[in-house]
């Protein structure tokens, strides 16, 4: 093994500027073979193969498709971080017209994993190629699954990914449209919501539109409830609190502008910045739907498909990556990333251990998840290094 050497911002830079090339005609040959969630098998293989191209071990098969494997350091330290990237694409139909489209109809990466699987690969070559010089484990893992629930990092802590060894801290690294190539940010704290799916059939009695009187319309009662359920957004948190119920689908079967129809189906989404107040809502939601039914005498059926849960930044650990980044990109560079109500199955892992969950810019966009989405793919070279730095410092300094 090489001796060690000291390990600048400046020479972390010169391998990301030397793999760019390598890795942006990779993500170019990701996103035009998009797969969706749990059927990533091409992807799986190709990325098999770069790395043991590179000489780097792994394994196979982490919820079917998963690569997770790790580069041990030449100095002594028993640190452990791991570095994450999903690898799932959407069910999107592209409206971009790159030359390296997907080719795939109505699949699309719209999200960015395509990047995230790219910067990972250049982190771990950077990582290989400095190995001798720092000291510690990193683990790598390439997640399957991440857009369909239960999320496939749930799966893989179930197969022990956060053991043998476990990481004292976990990165991630996210596309982030509209922030320029360059740049990054971060969120300290709960950065990201839970997200639960709600789905409700409410029945009545049908009928004639006509008389009203020998029906029970469950429309009626969905529209009760519907404007009830906001009460709980409105009155029943603190102010200050992040939460949002929204419904967007309610939908009769057949019907008719004169027949008052049987049921009725809604479904919606609950998000929610506080564990404590996610679990309160779930059975307020419960009470209010059994009362407003009850009001009217029709039945109900309710269905909550529990989500990611709160994504969180451990403060210490935020506070320490936005000083290692400031080193590597420059403090002007370094963006305030305001928490949101979407959610990211990343949560999983923070919810185990300490985690940093960090937006990576990648120029002027329309948003994630919409067919026009893109990405200045000079911020593929900026994450592959970035990443490998702060995996580098945490090991160092943490």
């Amino acid at each position: 093994m090489p001796e060690p050497m000291e390990i600048t911002s400046d020479y972390i830079k010169s391998l990301a500027e030397r793999i760019g090339p390598e890795i942006i005609n990779i993500r170019r040959d990701l996103h035009k073979h998009p797969e969706l969630s749990f059927q990533e098998h091409r992807t799986s293989a190709l990325i098999g193969q770069i790395l043991t191209d590179w000489g780097v071990e792994y394994t196979t098969g982490w919820a079917k498709t998963g690569i997770v494997g790790q580069i041990t350091g030449g100095l002594t330290s028993d640190k452990v971080i791991a570095i994450r990237a999903d690898m799932d694409a959407l069910p999107i139909t592209e409206k971009t017209d790159l030359p390296f489209s997907s080719v795939h109809e109505g699949i699309m990466h719209s999200c960015g994993h395509d990047v995230h699987m790219s910067c990972l690969l250049g982190a771990i070559y950077i990582l290989n190629h400095t190995k001798s010089s720092w000291g510690g484990i990193v683990k790598f893992i390439f997640q399957p699954g991440e857009e369909k629930l239960p999320g496939g990092a749930s799966f893989l802590i179930e197969e022990g990914v956060l053991t043998n060894p476990k990481p004292d801290l976990i990165l991630g690294q996210h596309v982030q449209p509209n922030m320029e190539a360059g740049t990054a940010g971060i969120c300290p704290g709960n950065s990201m919501a839970s997200c639960d799916e709600i789905y409700i059939t409410i029945t009545g009695k049908g009928g004639h539109a006509g008389m009203p009187h020998l029906c029970i319309d469950p429309i009626q009662v969905a529209s009760h409830f519907l404007i009830a359920s906001q009460s709980l957004i409105s009155k029943e948190k603190a102010p200050f609190a992040p939460a949002v119920l929204s419904f967007g689908k309610v939908n009769t079967l057949g019907g008719a502008t004169n027949i008052i129809p049987d049921e009725i189906r809604l479904e919606g989404t609950l998000r929610c910045m506080d564990e404590e107040l996610r679990i309160h809502l779930w059975e307020r939601i419960k009470v209010l739907l059994k009362a407003q039914c009850a009001a009217f005498g029709a039945d109900f059926v309710l269905n909550i498909e529990k989500g990611y849960p709160c994504l969180i930044n451990q403060v210490e650990a935020s506070g320490q990556w936005i000083k290692y980044a400031a080193d590597y990109i420059g403090n002007e560079n370094i963006m305030h990333v305001p928490p949101r109500l979407t959610s990211e199955d990343f949560a999983y892992y923070s919810q185990q251990i300490p985690a940093c969950f960090y937006r990576l810019g990648t120029g002027r966009s329309s948003n994630v998840h919409t067919p026009e989405f893109k990405v200045d793919e000079h911020a593929i070279t900026t994450g592959a290094g970035l990443m490998a730095w702060l995996s580098i410092r945490f090991l160092q300094y943490t």
